[in-house]
């Protein structure tokens, strides 16, 4: 099949979060299956200050927005397996910030308007149009409106897959951008469907009413979503179309996250040859400015520091942990400013204990989660979850909540790959960490729980194939 993703982030050019890692992987999987991808992104100024290469421009055009008209250009990679079309939209994208703009309903508006016209090129220039376009988050949700109803004569043919990474960012703004975008109310508010979205525009809402197909990032968040209490207000919607809603678990590169290459660590090792991860502890204890301590257990974290991510209960947790056992405690990230200013007060007081960098680090991260015993995440919500995925294949053992992906990758228990706690509360999540110190101190439990969490395999692969089964289905949906 021909797909074409469209997605406002894409690893390596620009990053905020979870988004662009698998708008990176997943086109590279596909294709690696033997499938057309192509990626169409913005083209942010911190793109051209940066001098990443790219040749055109390929093509130019003039978007509607409103009563006016915005000027684009298309430019097209020069390193990549998969081609990406960078869309230099002057209006939007020639500015410091990626988002949290307050036009940012009007920037992604343009960005989609410029999908469109980006699609009529392929078509008519190159001569490739997609099977199945795949459009990612708010950002890219008008794109499936408009191929259903704007431009359906023309595009009518190529099937739609939305996929929501994070429910709570919906793209919510004023109703009278429907006259911006060129839009009517198209289902949302009409024949008594109201879902509370009467008086707003919700691009998220929009594309979850108009794709042929709505994946999401795991299982459990997927069937999650649909209630009140994780549903942002949009679980009706989502309930209304249950039929086409599939959780699909994202994976991890294995070539970038792998222990036996990566060049961030102080030793290489493999779950054959655990010697190297034992080098990996001291050195983040060292870098740290820890005590030096093979027989310490060693608890990570990798987070933003916000509620979300249950960083509150690792503040209420910690005084405790550090009167009761001899557990060391490593903190990158950065958040909400009390839980940044809590965590640097316990480093203070407990330095030879809690070592805690705000912001984020790349290399740091990466030794973290080579380095520590455990790593702990004990959100809110999740709706899939990169850093279980990675501490597993790096041999640390994840501590989480059974919410989102997480619940769907950690499992405790006689064939357990680490340990889970339920309701989202500090007792619970103390005794989650309990139970994994408790382990700890069997060092054959404890290498048996890591050994298997090494060994499973959390690549790209399966959910390509996962994906290709739903674009084949989204296709006979239409007819194909």
């Amino acid at each position: 099949m021909k797909v074409l993703f469209v997605a406002a982030e894409v690893a390596p050019y620009v990053k905020t979060g979870g988004l662009a890692d698998v708008a990176a992987a997943l086109p590279q999987a596909l294709q690696h299956a033997g499938h057309e991808v192509r990626v169409v992104m913005p083209r942010y100024r911190e793109l051209r200050e940066r001098g990443v290469p790219m040749s055109g421009p390929v093509a130019a055009s003039f978007l509607p927005i409103g009563e006016r008209a915005e000027e684009q250009r298309v430019w097209r990679s020069l390193e990549s397996d998969v081609p990406v079309y960078f869309l230099d939209i002057p209006a939007a994208f020639e500015r410091q910030a990626i988002y949290g703009e307050p036009d940012d309903h009007r920037r992604f508006i343009l960005f989609c308007r410029g999908v469109m016209d980006t699609i009529q090129h392929l078509r008519e220039v190159e001569g490739w149009s997609p099977d199945v376009v795949h459009a990612h988050d708010w950002h890219a949700a008008l794109v499936v409106n408009y191929i259903k109803t704007f431009y359906h004569y023309t595009f009518g043919h190529m099937a739609t897959v939305y996929t929501i990474h994070n429910l709570a960012y919906q793209g919510q703004v004023h109703p009278d951008t429907l006259a911006l975008a060129g839009l009517s109310e198209g289902g949302l508010v009409e024949n008594g469907m109201g879902y509370g979205l009467a008086n707003t525009f919700n691009c998220m809402a929009r594309g979850i009413l108009y794709a042929d197909v709505v994946t999401t990032v795991s299982p459990t968040y997927a069937r999650e979503i649909m209630t009140m209490a994780y549903g942002e207000r949009l679980d009706g919607l989502l309930r209304h179309r249950a039929d086409r809603v599939r959780g699909i678990l994202n994976g991890i590169d294995t070539t970038v996250f792998d222990p036996a290459t990566d060049r961030h660590l102080a030793a290489p090792y493999t779950v054959e040859d655990m010697a190297g991860k034992a080098a990996c502890k001291a050195a983040l204890q060292q870098r740290c400015g820890l005590a030096v301590d093979p027989a310490r257990p060693l608890l990570g974290v990798v987070s933003r520091l916000v509620e979300q991510k249950g960083l509150d209960l690792l503040h209420a947790v910690l005084p405790g942990l550090l009167r009761e056992t001899n557990a060391q405690v490593v903190v990158l990230g950065s958040g909400q400013p009390y839980l940044q200013e809590a965590f640097l007060r316990h480093g203070e007081a407990h330095g030879d204990r809690v070592s805690v960098k705000i912001g984020f680090d790349v290399a740091l991260a990466q030794q973290i989660y080579a380095g520590s015993d455990a790593l702990l995440m004990p959100s809110r919500f999740e709706p899939c979850g990169l850093g279980q995925l990675i501490a597993l294949r790096y041999g640390t053992v994840p501590i989480v909540r059974a919410t989102g992906g997480l619940a769907d990758t950690v499992r405790e228990g006689l064939d357990g790959n680490g340990f889970v706690f339920h309701p989202h509360d500090a007792r619970h999540f103390a005794e989650a960490i309990g139970r994994a110190l408790a382990c700890y101190r069997d060092p054959i439990g404890w290498a048996a729980v890591r050994d298997r969490g090494m060994r499973e395999d959390h690549s790209w692969a399966s959910a390509a194939v996962q994906y290709a089964a739903v674009y084949q289905w989204a296709r006979r949906l239409i007819g194909h």
